[in-house]
């Protein structure tokens, strides 16, 4: 605990300069748009009791805007794979294929469950899992295959779903930080055997902190349920500091307040983390058991979270299509100022149909490039700067071996985040910034 606190009070002097700045534009984008009476409809809910039912009436929704499956809510989206794992019986001896390009959530999961976690390359094209990649890594331990979709762009997925077929591998999408994207007609968590999503603040639907799992599988379905239904809720306390971060970044989260709320928030941090170091379930960054945590894993998703969810999806169809608009924005941009090179192909693909969360590229020249974004986006929350992200003791505590991702490595080198979920009056100005830092590049 020592180690974090110190580390927080070494980037004091970082978020000091945040204090000089008009705006700043971030990853997370706020809920503004949500009214009184629907901040006072998850207020009561907070303080009341039985609220299953609102639980079950998100996960309905959710999964219609997914596919035709079946989906269960979790706390978090590694606790949606956790308990898939466990459904699957996987454990020690079983090797669990994922990308070496992800957070450390998920190695840390299959830790938990005794099987070994084996990391294999990416496919530049898309900045998701390779097929390639993968087959190289399968053994015969390999019981299940992560296939990653990042930023919005799916992965050659079909490639992947061939192999695994072949193979006879159990299939998971991680849909993480992609929702509603297709490749080839279908949506991404339709391709796989089962697939998981996030709905954290930094993920495509933002309910602060969640996940999902998605099956087509009835049987599969029926496991996974029962055993969410004996996962313990996360303490009411808990809870409160999840509904009180909801509101500070609802008031606090917009790009003309941002840099001063971040340099708040740092200092809050230091102050609160000898109490509640936990608030976003961080507990799970390095490898560890559920021991220690201080919360339940796996966990239910709180019933005022499953709320906004609904809230959330009733506004996926204007958003998608604001997202989408942004995306036509950039690369418009990216070819009248001739860095299309620099840009994934899956971007000029008919294939995908893409829902951005992020507008990604590599850039041989991102530092000089990142420095100047940070006068206006929030650059520290790049994805991804190593092959494994979110991980205090390195990437090798995780198991991963440095050269293994060799892609992925080069990647992280150079790789730039360009927001897309933005406050609807900033569009214009996100696409105005990116204009001219793209031509300074130039």
């Amino acid at each position: 605990m020592q180690a974090e606190l110190l580390n927080y009070a070494k980037k004091i002097p970082d978020y000091l300069k945040l204090l000089t700045m008009p705006y700043q534009i971030g990853f997370v984008q706020e809920h503004s748009h949500l009214t009184n009476q629907q901040l006072f409809e998850l207020k009561q809910i907070l303080n009341s009791g039985d609220t299953d039912d609102i639980v079950r009436t998100y996960e309905r929704h959710m999964t219609d805007l997914i596919g035709q499956g079946y989906g269960v809510s979790f706390a978090a989206c590694r606790m949606a794979f956790f308990t898939l794992l466990k459904v699957l019986d996987v454990g020690p001896g079983d090797e669990i294929i994922l990308p070496g390009f992800t957070c450390s959530v998920m190695p840390n999961a299959v830790w938990r469950t005794g099987a070994t976690p084996v990391f294999s390359d990416i496919d530049i094209q898309t900045f998701g899992s390779s097929a390639e990649g993968i087959e190289k890594k399968v053994t015969s331990r390999t019981k299940v295959v992560v296939a990653q979709h990042s930023f919005g762009i799916p992965c050659n997925i079909g490639e992947i779903a061939d192999l695994c077929k072949k193979k006879e591998i159990f299939l998971i999408e991680d849909c993480a930080i992609t929702l509603d994207s297709s490749f080839e007609g279908i949506s991404v968590g339709n391709w796989g055997d089962a697939a998981v999503f996030s709905t954290d603040h930094s993920k495509p639907l933002n309910t602060i902190i969640g996940g999902f799992l998605y099956t087509k599988n009835r049987s599969l379905y029926e496991k996974a349920i029962k055993i969410s239904s004996d996962m313990s809720h996360l303490e009411k306390a808990h809870q409160e500091r999840l509904y009180n971060q909801f509101m500070f970044e609802r008031e606090n989260y917009m790009p003309e307040r941002y840099p001063r709320t971040i340099f708040i928030n740092q200092v809050k941090n230091i102050i609160r983390y000898s109490k509640h170091p936990f608030t976003f379930l961080e507990g799970d960054y390095n490898k560890r058991s559920s021991s220690g945590t201080g919360y339940p894993y796996p966990a239910k998703m709180p019933p005022f979270l499953a709320q906004l969810g609904l809230f959330e999806i009733d506004c996926w169809a204007k958003e998608k299509k604001r997202r989408k608009d942004l995306l036509k924005q950039y690369l418009c941009i990216a070819e009248q100022l001739y860095i299309k090179g620099y840009l994934p192909e899956a971007y000029f693909n008919s294939s995908f149909d893409i829902v951005p969360l992020r507008f990604v590229f590599q850039h041989p020249d991102s530092e000089r490039i990142m420095k100047k974004m940070s006068r206006y986006i929030d650059t520290k929350w790049t994805w991804f700067k190593e092959p494994i992200i979110c991980c205090p003791e390195g990437p090798e505590s995780l198991g991963y071996s440095p050269g293994s991702c060799q892609v992925a490595e080069k990647a992280c080198q150079n790789i730039i985040n360009w927001p897309c979920a933005v406050p609807e009056n900033w569009d214009h100005k996100v696409i105005e910034i990116f204009k001219d830092i793209i031509k300074y590049a130039n």
